[in-house]
């Protein structure tokens, strides 16, 4: 068995770990949360939005070796799909909240 828990889908059904991280450290609901405070609708919801939120929130290395690597990792991150499980978990909040 493989130890890193890669699927036919990538990891652990996401495209990739970076991209699942996103989800385990519930950066997915944060930015749910944020759409609905913001009364916003899932049509709204855009992966080049949610990234830069993302980069707002984390402390990004100015320099160096963790520069580097962080810049690559961040790179990794599929926000399409990302995006997709935004619009969808809004859109089942809007509706829980009609």
């Amino acid at each position: 068995m493989n130890k890193n828990k890669k699927t036919e889908l990538g990891y652990n059904g996401w495209a990739n770990r970076e991209t699942w991280l996103i989800s385990v450290w519930e950066y997915i609901e944060y930015f749910v949360d944020t759409y609905y405070d913001n009364e916003e609708k899932p049509d709204d919801v855009d992966s080049r939005d949610l990234q830069s939120m993302f980069e707002d929130i984390i402390e990004m290395p100015r320099s160096g070796i963790e520069s580097d690597l962080m810049g690559g990792a961040l790179s990794l991150i599929d926000w399409y799909e990302i995006e997709r499980h935004v619009k969808e978990q809004l859109e089942e909040k809007i509706m829980d909240n009609f």
